[in-house]
């Protein structure tokens, strides 16, 4: 199996000056080329896990976190 290199870049978002900032992640697989935009770091780590899973063949893991990006950059 080959290593699964991932990078992370996280920052801090508003929309406008009424709303307080919140982490925003870019999650890039290197492997294939990927780029999701998610809006919380729970939701960064669960498309690492469910990438690492896919790369090991264990797709039917138990605990399974529902993860879909909001901005998919491709």
């Amino acid at each position: 199996m080959l290593d699964q290199v991932f990078i992370l870049r996280f920052w801090r978002e508003s929309a406008d000056a009424r709303e307080q900032a919140r982490w925003r992640v870019l999650v890039r697989n290197i492997n294939t080329s990927r780029r999701d935009v998610v809006d919380d770091v729970q939701r960064a780590f669960a498309i690492v896990a469910s990438n690492l899973d896919a790369a090991a063949g264990e797709h039917d893991r138990p605990e399974r976190l529902d993860i879909e990006p909001s901005k998919p950059e491709h």
